[in-house]
């Protein structure tokens, strides 16, 4: 019997240890496999989301980190006992337990600096736990990487009596004063010319930028266009990563008149026509055109001076005058047709401007405008330039240039083929999509369909202007689209889309914000072989394709992707089902021209 008994006590026992054993086993997995003790320890150290052996390094200054103890604490006892060297103002939470301590900083931490957590032996559980041995952790703060910094400023270009900022920024907030100094220079004057309100500047710790400001002073001359340069001295706790510097002219009173288009149209037809003029605006009511005249600059040789003034005559907003050669009066006619008539025309001997030659606006004399460079090597055969219009024109579309090309307009015939003349085509189709890209806003078949058009004048009505669809090369199906009846601006964008929302998933915020107009509408059905059609008042102004042709296999096909008019009058095709599978411009093989 007491053998019996003896084995039934030994093997309660053994089972007792067994479970105790797989129980204690269990436990350990979870912190590293640390003895089982009923004394208060910290279990783990975590920084940003993950556990830290050791010391914690590279530590953000504006950073926090957790303590894990085995036991719930008793907070006051804690606390009163936890230090951190040097001295900081800090902050600690617990979890619902008390047993996970987040601690954080009220004040930003010292950049390349060693700070010890210290908690001495002690009892500080909850239930009397005790900590048997001093406990310690180090912080190490990261190095200090100074920010970039970069100057801005709004414009190039500002008149008397505007006020501009000056603003300077850098690439991250930091935890130190960055501070700088503005260096001034150009031929405009400070306290003559201009005011500005400092010129030692700093950025508070946490900002990003600061600015200043400038007024440009009003004097009542006419003095052309002042340069004025701002760069950056003295930097303290940033870096430029190239020399930053604004160049800015600071121009007499805001012009009532300025440069729209220059031309050289020789050779637009197959009779050797040519038209030689300057396209001007009136943007302010003139009355006596005689204070302006024009220059040309010729062969890059420096400026030849005014050579042509103008009438004495008065002059309304919005005026379009041309200046054209005499010689070339019917032949500008033939090439303008209709949109002859939208010109104030000044005949003149003095427009002899070959396709490199700069064109010089003058006001009392002074030039307040200029149209390519003055000065240029190579001579009368240099047509190697960004601005040249040999055979060709440039206009001037809001404040920013645009080129044709040299060549551009060779046996154009008339101002509404080829490379059109802007002005005389105030609706442009510049592009047509049918894009098979994968995003996240729909799956349909139609998500890539769109329609892309430019305003290249003022038009006061755009419901005179509609869109169709030649589906399959059945021949024109009739105006399907009509735009609403709302004023538009040059320069403006349009993009008519099947679905919008992909569109804008696809383009991204930087191409798709350049679009000022968006209208959504089914009629965009092309499946890339299909022509577009852009009609005025009811008739076809403008094809792309051929409404009479099935595109399949055409060279104007565009399935799977896109096709885009230059401003040299010629199409590109970014390449059969090019944009299948992409999931943004950006990444496709065949980026959208517009958005680059």
């Amino acid at each position: 019997m007491k053998n019996n008994i003896h084995s039934i006590i030994f093997l309660t026992l053994a089972a007792f240890v067994v479970l105790f054993s797989v129980s204690s086993c269990e436990d350990d997995t979870v912190y590293d496999g640390l003895p089982i003790t009923n004394d208060l320890r910290v279990l783990q150290v975590q920084y940003n989301g993950s556990a830290v052996t050791g010391s914690i390094a590279n530590f953000d200054p504006v950073g926090q980190f957790q303590l894990i103890f085995s036991h719930s604490l008793d907070v006051s006892a804690f606390e009163s006992a936890l230090s951190i060297s040097p001295a900081t103002v800090y902050t600690k939470s617990y979890d619902s337990t008390n047993s996970y301590v987040t601690i954080s900083f009220s004040e930003p931490l010292q950049y390349e600096t060693d700070y010890t957590v210290s908690l001495p032996a002690g009892v500080y559980g909850a239930s009397s736990e005790s900590m048997t041995s001093d406990y310690q952790l180090i912080i190490s703060t990261k190095a200090f990487v100074p920010p970039v910094i970069s100057l801005s400023v709004d414009a190039s270009e500002y008149y008397e009596g505007d006020e501009f900022k000056i603003t300077a920024t850098i690439t991250e907030s930091i935890l130190k004063d960055v501070s700088f100094d503005l260096a001034l220079s150009g031929n405009s004057l400070k306290d003559t010319d201009y005011t500005i309100d400092q010129t030692s500047l700093s950025i508070p710790a946490g900002s990003l930028s600061a600015s200043a400001t400038v007024n440009v002073l009003p004097d009542g001359d006419t003095e052309g266009a002042e340069t004025f340069v701002v760069e950056l001295e003295s930097l303290v706790n940033c870096v430029e990563s190239v020399d930053q510097k604004v160049n800015i002219n600071i121009n007499d009173v805001p012009p009532s008149i300025e440069l729209k288009g220059v031309m050289e149209l020789d050779d637009f037809n197959a009779d050797g026509g040519s038209v030689r003029a300057i396209q001007l605006r009136v943007l302010i009511d003139i009355p006596d055109l005689s204070i302006y005249g024009l220059g040309i600059a010729n062969n890059g040789g420096g400026t030849d001076g005014q050579e042509f003034t103008f009438p004495a005559n008065s002059a309304n907003a919005g005026d379009e005058i041309l200046v054209l050669r005499d010689a070339d009066e019917a032949q500008a006619k033939s090439y303008f047709g209709s949109c002859y008539d939208d010109f104030t025309v000044i005949l003149t001997n003095k427009i002899t401007g070959n396709g490199n030659d700069a064109v010089e606006l003058f006001n009392d004399g002074i030039v307040i405008e200029t149209f390519g460079e003055v000065s240029f090597s190579g001579g009368s055969s240099n047509y190697d330039l960004y601005w040249s219009y040999k055979d060709t024109w440039a206009y001037k579309l809001g404040d920013e240039w645009i080129y044709a090309g040299d060549g551009a307009v060779d046996n154009a015939q008339v101002a509404t083929n080829n490379a059109k003349y802007p002005f005389c085509n105030p609706l442009e189709l510049k592009g047509v999509t049918a894009m098979l890209f994968d995003v996240s806003a729909t799956t349909s078949g139609n998500r890539g369909k769109s329609h892309h058009l430019r305003i290249n004048r003022d038009i006061p009505d755009l419901s005179v202007y509609g869109m169709g669809v030649a589906n399959n090369g059945g021949g024109t199906d009739g105006q399907e689209f009509t735009f609403p009846a709302i004023s538009v601006k040059e320069g403006e964008q349009i993009l008519i889309a099947r679905y919008p929302d992909a569109m804008a998933e696809y383009y991204g915020t930087s191409c798709y914000s350049k679009f000022t107009y968006v209208y959504v509408d089914s009629y965009c059905s092309q499946n890339g072989d299909d022509a577009i059609e852009v009609f005025k008042d009811g008739s076809v102004i403008e094809t792309y394709g051929d409404a009479n042709v099935d595109g399949t296999g055409q060279g104007w096909e565009y399935t799977g992707s896109w096709a885009f008019k230059g401003d040299n009058g010629k199409w590109s095709n970014g390449g059969l089902s090019c944009t299948s599978g992409a999931t943004s411009n950006s990444a496709s093989s065949c980026p959208y021209p517009f958005c680059n």
